[in-house]
């Protein structure tokens, strides 16, 4: 009689199956990582070209396999490791000789070596072995305070009026050195009778000489129209004081009928002799003299003196 056996003692002696082998992923330039168990159970029922097609999708599961790192590179770490502790033993004992070499000299000379600067500082040995010596002539010289003080204000305007006086001191003395000077001096007459060159070169005579003011006489002084009046009186022509008086004793001309000898007037109340060039003599203002100028300023009004 045939004993059958039952299916599960079957079972237990037939050999397991062989694990399916694992399923590797190709990479990027011929290198090849292990898949974890739940890629490989996944790829497992995918054919070919779905395995391809999903491979972004898979490489979240993928487990890179450790790469053992070259044997130069762990000597190099390695005998840095080893060479780092006798490097600080360098640095530290270089550190010390510096310092024992800076300080020697001055423990030698019996100073005391300042940690803060480094510096040299007398020790109190030394100290106490210095004496000194003073003078039987030495004698306490007394505090003396310098005498130096604050210009008050009051002082200060005094002295800017002292100066205010001098000055016009000064500008005094020369008007009447000037005018004495010109008083001194001493002027030809007009030999000719009157003509536009000879009331010029009798003109020109009182040019640097004598000073601006309110009179008409070398003498003294000259204004533009004591300048004026006096130059035509020396030719027989006589003419009022004041510039807008002696225009309005003439006629009015154009500029081009213009000839030396004619009177140019200004509104502003400035009167002066035509020299037929384009200039003018003229006795100008205060702190100034008889002026022969090469040129005309402003627009002036043309006078012919009949």
């Amino acid at each position: 009689m045939t004993r059958k056996t039952p299916s599960r003692d079957l079972a237990r002696q037939q050999p397991a199956a062989a694990p399916a082998p694992e399923r590797v992923a190709p990479r990027a330039g011929g290198r090849h990582v292990a898949l974890s168990p739940r890629a490989a159970r996944r790829a497992a029922r995918l054919d070919d070209a779905q395995w391809a097609a999903s491979a972004a999708e898979e490489r979240r599961h993928v487990d890179l396999v450790p790469v053992t790192p070259p044997e130069a590179s762990r000597a190099k770490r390695s005998f840095a490791k080893r060479a780092k502790p006798f490097a600080t033993f360098g640095v530290m004992t270089l550190a010390t000789g510096l310092f024992v070499s800076v300080s020697m000299p001055a423990a030698a000379a019996g100073l005391d070596v300042d940690a803060a600067t480094g510096g040299a500082i007398p020790s109190a040995a030394t100290m106490q072995s210095v004496s000194y010596a003073v003078p039987s002539t030495a004698a306490d010289v007394p505090f003396v305070r310098d005498g130096y003080a604050a210009t008050s204000q009051e002082e200060l305007d005094a002295s800017a009026a002292a100066a205010v006086s001098a000055a016009a001191a000064a500008a005094a003395s020369e008007t009447s050195s000037s005018a004495s000077s010109a008083s001194s001096a001493t002027f030809a007459a007009p030999a000719v009778a009157r003509s536009g060159e000879a009331i010029l070169s009798y003109a020109s005579q009182f040019v640097g000489v004598v000073p601006y003011g309110n009179g008409n006489d070398p003498s003294d002084s000259f204004s533009c129209d004591g300048f004026v009046q006096y130059v035509f009186a020396a030719f027989g022509v006589s003419l009022p004081r004041g510039a807008g008086a002696q225009a309005a004793s003439g006629v009015q001309i154009s500029a081009s009928e213009a000839v030396a000898g004619d009177l140019l007037y200004w509104g502003e109340g400035h009167i002066a002799i035509y020299d037929g060039a384009g200039g003018m003599y003229d006795s100008p203002d205060w702190g100034r003299y008889v002026q022969h100028r090469l040129s005309i300023w402003g627009d002036p009004v043309y006078i012919r003196i009949p």
